[in-house]
């Protein structure tokens, strides 16, 4: 059975907090004045910082719970100041979606359980690296407190997604695009990685067309890996589609 949740307000607070993992080298972001010139005339929350404020209004403790699979669908913008309308449903899998002004922007499933025992890590182009710490993970508390009982000795699987989306895409594994929009991706997790480990992501072929919908855009199709770099072992693998200027 599905439930209306209490509505979110997106505050500047929730911009800064994603981009701390996201990185700031998309504008349109994170700079209000040049976002003023885009094609939707002001700043846009990331795809993936509005994904985790859905799933937190629908249950604090999904954002921070080892989840076997994440699919995940970004249907519009999200903007500052929207309030943001989230329905969810739970059974063996969570459905969530989140709305604003009765228009789906935000929807997927997220699934609790063991890691899903996948192909082997992609290989490919190896992205820089980033060593994920304890202060990481009380810095994001703070943004996402989920139930306040200790912080886990694992990196949490929305800093993996955070920290994936700024590797591959500021370091141009994509094409060299000025603007990554998130479209839909599938995130399989691995084994929980312990805090103080390096990630890195292993991109694999990139698949291009032209956009049908938005002319002059492109639509780009990955498939990466993200690595525990000193034991090659794979902490994730998602599948990724994105609209990219």
């Amino acid at each position: 059975m599905g439930v209306d949740l209490a509505p979110r307000v997106v505050t500047a607070r929730d911009f800064l907090m994603g981009s701390i993992w996201e990185g700031t080298g998309d504008e349109l972001h994170t700079n209000r004045f040049t976002a003023r010139t885009s094609m939707f005339g002001q700043r846009i929350l990331s795809g993936a910082s509005g994904m985790l404020l859905t799933i937190d209004a629908y249950r604090p403790e999904l954002v921070w719970a080892p989840l076997s699979r994440l699919d995940w669908t970004f249907d519009g913008p999200v903007f500052e100041g929207a309030r943001m309308d989230v329905e969810g449903s739970s059974g063996a899998e969570h459905d969530i979606t989140g709305t604003i002004d009765g228009r789906v922007v935000t929807q997927g499933t997220a699934v609790i359980g063991p890691p899903l025992a996948g192909p082997p890590p992609v290989k490919g182009r190896a992205s820089a690296g980033r060593t994920m710490t304890e202060a990481d993970v009380k810095l994001f508390r703070c943004w996402l407190p989920g139930d306040r009982t200790g912080d886990p000795e694992h990196i949490p699987w929305p800093l993996i997604v955070l920290t994936a989306s700024n590797l591959i895409t500021r370091g141009r594994h994509m094409g060299n695009y000025h603007t990554v929009l998130n479209r839909a991706f599938t995130w399989s997790f691995g084994p929980p990685l312990p805090l103080e480990e390096t990630i890195h992501c292993e991109v694999g072929e990139t698949e291009r067309r032209p956009s049908a919908s938005r002319p002059g855009l492109d639509v780009v199709r990955i498939r990466a890996s993200v690595v525990a770099t000193a034991s090659g072992a794979c902490v994730a693998d998602v599948d990724w589609v994105a609209i990219c200027r």
